[in-house]
């Protein structure tokens, strides 16, 4: 797995994008990152879609990676950690945050996140939120309209890229606006949307081999 990294200045701090689905925070040594998902596999299985079953093993390995990779202490996820009830494959969580046991995690709660708190604490979440504030940015899984800088995740951006052969391709991105970034989702297995992307913003697209700017 290749980590490559794009810097950018947001209210006043350096972030660096990854095309891995996640941003490093330096100063706060924090890696965010938004719609984990987990569990959505085993509950498309559960109503007879059949999907890999290593879909989430994959995610939390790359997870995994960016932790060692960044040296992180804490992890903000920006909502939709898990995707439904309880299975064998949302099991992996409490195991994979216990060989972690020197980093901070943090659940902003997301639509899909119906655990009640106490089940989340028993995974090893630390710290559970609707919204979240450090320093200048706030943290929320939707967009709040409030006049701050903000960090969201919810709609799983996209970029749908023409090429001169006529062929067309689909890419996650990172959308940067004045006062919002919108996270890619951090599973694999989620689709994309490219209609909730607005032309007055910066948008990071990325791959395997490397993150650019389309402005």
């Amino acid at each position: 797995m290749k980590i490559i990294e794009q810097q950018i200045s947001f209210g006043n701090e350096e972030l660096l994008l990854t095309n891995q689905r996640a941003i490093f925070w330096q100063q706060q040594k924090t890696l965010i990152l938004s719609d984990l998902h987990l569990g959505k596999a085993a509950h498309f299985r559960k109503h007879g879609i059949a999907l890999p079953s290593q879909v989430s093993v994959h995610d939390l390995q790359r997870l995994q990676q960016l932790l060692l990779h960044f040296k992180a202490e804490q992890v903000i996820i920006v909502g939709d950690l898990l995707h439904a009830g309880a299975n064998k494959e949302v099991n992996l969580l409490k195991d994979f945050i216990a060989t972690f046991p020197y980093i901070h995690f943090t659940l902003v709660k997301g639509n899909h996140d119906k655990f009640p708190d106490y089940v989340l604490q028993d995974m090893g979440i630390h710290t559970i939120c609707s919204h979240l504030n450090i320093g200048a940015i706030h943290f929320s899984h939707q967009h709040t309209n409030q006049n701050t800088f903000s960090i969201t995740g919810h709609i799983h951006p996209g970029v749908s890229l023409q090429f001169p052969d006529k062929k067309r391709l689909r890419l996650p991105c990172y959308v940067v606006a004045p006062q919002q970034i919108i996270l890619p989702a951090f599973s694999l297995f989620t689709g994309l949307d490219t209609r909730a992307v607005q032309s007055n913003v910066i948008c990071y697209a990325f791959y395997e081999e490397g993150i650019f700017k389309i402005s």
